[in-house]
């Protein structure tokens, strides 16, 4: 309990459990000094020239203290109020009112700084302006791929059932060809079949046409279109398929036809060749029994002519003994 005489220690702890070092703290970080911007301007625009003092009490303010080389974070500005850090306030009051050389110095300060922040303001403006044409520009060529976008949406959405309608035709076309191929391949009716096909094909071209042609035809329309065209065809595709079935029935008929007639002359030419055989062989029979009888016939004959020879012998023999007879 001496005067002028502290212990560091217990008053730095007395402060702390108070609080006081961090309402200090917090006086230190934040902005404690405020005061209006027309106050400011009325205490200091006497000092002033004309040509600052015409300035509104915001951008005054702001003139000095840019001039004076204050740094950002030592003030802050608000709607209508100046804030400033500890100590601040009262360095910035000291040197405007210090002496009148310093205040020269100041006025000339603050005039280049308005001319500099003027010059900056224009080219602020230029360049925002630059920045708004090509912002404009920009938007412009968005606009227009939106635009672009919208309309190929719509179109397709459009158009979409159109394109699924025709590559079912498409389809069609590419059996249409094999159509023409199998009734091609007829041997009767062929002429017919081929008429038939053609009706279709300019049916499908019809169709083809009317799709394109037609403003506005809806997904309905189109299924209607494309079931009719679905029924022809099918109609067409049986009729077809019928007359290729007949054709090859005919041809199958046809074909067993030549067969039986193939085996009826194969079996009269085998028959032709075995009459022809027993006919030989009937021929070499009475070949043989002709020749088995002439030479009977020779053996008889021979016989005969022996036996005759017998005979005349002995009449020869008789008539010889006779004549000696009647010369005796």
């Amino acid at each position: 309990m001496v005067d002028h005489l502290f212990e560091g220690n217990q008053i730095l702890t007395q402060l702390q459990c108070s609080g006081m070092t961090s309402v200090l703290e917090l006086m230190q970080q934040g902005y404690p000094s405020r005061t209006q911007f027309s106050d400011l301007y009325n205490t200091y625009k006497q000092y002033m020239p004309p040509e600052i003092a015409r300035l509104d009490p915001r951008m005054f303010c702001k003139a000095l203290f840019k001039a004076l080389g204050l740094n950002e974070t030592d003030f802050k500005f608000g709607m209508t109020k100046v804030f400033f850090r500890p100590g601040k306030f009262a360095e910035f009051d000291q040197i405007m009112r210090s002496d009148p050389e310093n205040l020269a110095m100041l006025i000339k300060k603050v005039k280049k700084w308005l001319i500099c922040a003027r010059w900056r303001k224009a080219q602020w403006c230029a360049l925002s302006v630059i920045k708004l044409k090509n912002k404009i520009r920009y938007r412009q060529g968005l606009l227009v791929k939106l635009q672009s976008a919208i309309r190929a949406w719509k179109i397709k959405h459009e158009y979409k059932p159109r394109i699924k309608t025709f590559g079912k035709i498409r389809n069609m076309s590419t059996q249409l060809d094999q159509m023409k191929q199998l009734a091609g391949q007829l041997k009767k009716d062929k002429d017919v079949e081929l008429k038939k096909i053609s009706v279709l094909e300019k049916s499908v071209a019809d169709t083809v046409a009317k799709i394109q042609t037609a403003n506005k035809i809806g997904a309905k329309d189109l299924d209607k279109l494309h079931e009719a065209l679905t029924r022809e065809f099918d109609k067409t595709l049986g009729d077809l398929k019928k007359t290729v079935e007949k054709d090859k029935a005919a041809a199958e008929a046809e074909k067993l036809r030549k067969i039986q007639d193939e085996v009826e002359r194969e079996k009269k030419r085998k028959e032709q060749e075995d009459k022809s055989v027993r006919d030989e062989e009937e021929q070499k029979r009475q070949k043989l029994d002709i020749e088995a009888r002439r030479k009977k016939e020779e053996e008889a004959f021979k016989k005969m002519e022996k036996s005759a020879k017998g005979n005349q012998k002995q009449l020869d023999k008789m008539s010889e003994e006779n004549s000696k007879t009647a010369t005796v």
